[in-house]
């Protein structure tokens, strides 16, 4: 099952990823296949796995090799300037370990955009991936879109410094509307009520970002920014203009996770809870090509 016009938007989170590893799974069990995918941070790497056309590859990366010590933690900082190690990540894993399927991905009919953050005008950048080699868009455009602030170092991606697109667009649903996609799959890493409240780490972000002062102002209120976004989510929602996979049980595990055991419950969780929607999704795709839901 083909879907053209509809766009699969995929929400970042950190290690919350395994989540929406465990319902891309799901679809591609199912056969479904969307001719549009727009990620940021996490949710964009489990995006081009799905373009990828790669099965199980985002467990192995979310799940199963997340006790090696160069995946995250604090040795990484001090050697590398990232909490989570980046260069294992984004070499040693595609290259070596959980090889990635780059002839597949490049050659893919779908359209992947990746959200990175401009450091020096603190502004979205979406990066397609047919404009790069897939080696470079997954050693640099993927770890910019992952590169949080503080804990990780600016990308520079053609003379520009770049950190992760959730800071100015968390989940961009707007720009898969705006590149022609009325109706939309969303797949969010947290509980549907959650809120974001404002951030403790003023102090931090003065210290640490101070060359880029539009950044310092856009996490000052980017609570309000993603609270935004989920408020006109939930509206697309109700109208029927987007179907919503999001975390049912309640979640147990936070941005920089290293419990395997956890992580793999919650790719589980995606997978049971996205086949338990199968019908009710199947259901809503249907009305769409039957025209039964409008714009």
């Amino acid at each position: 099952m083909f879907l053209k016009n509809i766009g699969l938007v995929l929400e970042g989170g950190g290690m919350r990823g395994a989540y929406t590893s465990g319902v891309l799974d799901a679809l591609m069990d199912e056969n479904i296949k969307v001719s549009y995918v727009i990620g940021v941070s996490a949710g964009a790497n489990n995006g081009a796995d799905f373009v990828a056309e790669q099965r199980e590859r985002n467990k192995k990366v979310f799940v199963d090799i997340v006790g090696d010590k160069r995946y995250l933690g604090i040795s990484n900082l001090l050697k590398e300037g990232s909490y989570f190690g980046m260069n294992f990540l984004f070499d040693k894993v595609p290259n070596e370990l959980v090889p990635f399927d780059y002839e597949t991905f490049f050659n893919s009919p779908v359209t992947l955009k990746v959200c990175a953050t401009d450091c020096e005008i603190g502004q979205p950048v979406y990066f397609e991936h047919k404009d790069f080699q897939p080696k470079y868009f997954v050693e640099k455009i993927l770890k910019a879109s992952c590169s949080l602030p503080i804990i990780s170092l600016p990308v520079e991606i053609n003379g520009k410094k770049y950190l992760d697109g959730g800071m100015v667009d968390p989940i961009p649903i707007e720009k898969s509307i705006d590149d022609g996609n009325p109706y939309n799959i969303i797949i969010l890493t947290r509980n549907k009520n959650y809120r974001k409240t404002p951030s403790k780490w003023g102090f931090l972000t003065n210290v640490f970002l101070y060359k880029y002062p539009k950044l310092i102002k856009i996490l000052k209120t980017r609570y309000k920014k993603y609270n935004n976004c989920i408020e006109r989510i939930n509206d697309l929602e109700n109208r029927g203009h987007v179907y919503v996979f999001r975390p049912e049980k309640e979640l147990s595990v936070d941005r920089f996770e290293k419990d395997v055991s956890k992580l793999n419950d919650l790719y589980e969780q995606g997978y049971y809870e996205t086949m338990n929607q199968m019908k009710h999704f199947k259901k809503w795709i249907k009305s769409i090509e039957e025209g039964s839901t409008t714009v």
